[in-house]
């Protein structure tokens, strides 16, 4: 009798363990974006605000977390594409060591429209998701050719003023997905003086 009382208090202590760490909610990450590439109307860096993370250039490496937030459905299809600069291709992991390609995002700080510019020699796949600091899609398409509409980012409940937010890309071709991936950080600021946003960049 003294052994089933045991095994049933065991039993008990053990459920009710398993109740309490499923109940108790899971703490979002906050991601710290700390700095952004000035960059003109035109397209051109100007220069950095607050620390230099990399932005608009080769990623090397991405994490599990940053590779599935492009890992998102689309009808865009690999179909007929192909690149004809292969300087520097490393066949491993699929990474265009110097590639002649880019990405850009522009202008930033960005106010209400936001132009992404992308190209390379040959046909390429391109697909883009802007998060939040907690890795929230705000928004993400994907598309094949050179001409893209500008990205409205005039919707303060989703780009909120101050707020820098991140955007993730990858070019890809049939034989070669994500063969260029990288990121870049987008300060949206709703001042007539650009900068007047430097204040948001600490």
């Amino acid at each position: 009798m003294k052994n089933a009382f045991i095994i049933i208090l065991f039993t008990s202590l053990t459920f009710a363990g398993c109740k309490k760490d499923a109940d108790s909610p899971k703490t979002p990450v906050v991601h710290s974006f700390v700095g952004i590439v000035e960059i003109s109307t035109a397209g051109d860096k100007m220069g950095v605000w607050g620390t230099d993370d990399g932005d608009w250039s080769t990623d090397s490496s991405w994490s599990e977390q940053e590779y599935q937030i492009l890992n998102f459905t689309d009808t865009v299809s690999l179909d007929n594409t192909y690149i004809e600069d292969t300087t520097g291709w490393n066949e491993g992991p699929g990474i265009h060591e110097h590639p002649q390609n880019f990405v850009i995002a522009y202008p930033n700080p960005a106010n209400e429209q936001l132009t992404i510019s992308y190209g390379g020699f040959g046909l390429l796949k391109f697909k883009v998701a802007i998060v939040d600091k907690y890795f929230n899609t705000l928004s993400a398409f994907a598309a094949k050719g050179h001409i893209l509409p500008p990205l409205d980012v005039s919707d303060p409940t989703m780009f909120q003023n101050g707020s820098i937010y991140r955007m993730y890309y990858s070019l890809s071709v049939k034989d070669s997905v994500n063969f260029y991936k990288g990121h870049g950080d987008i300060l949206i600021c709703r001042e007539s003086d650009v900068q007047a946003c430097k204040k948001f960049v600490r």
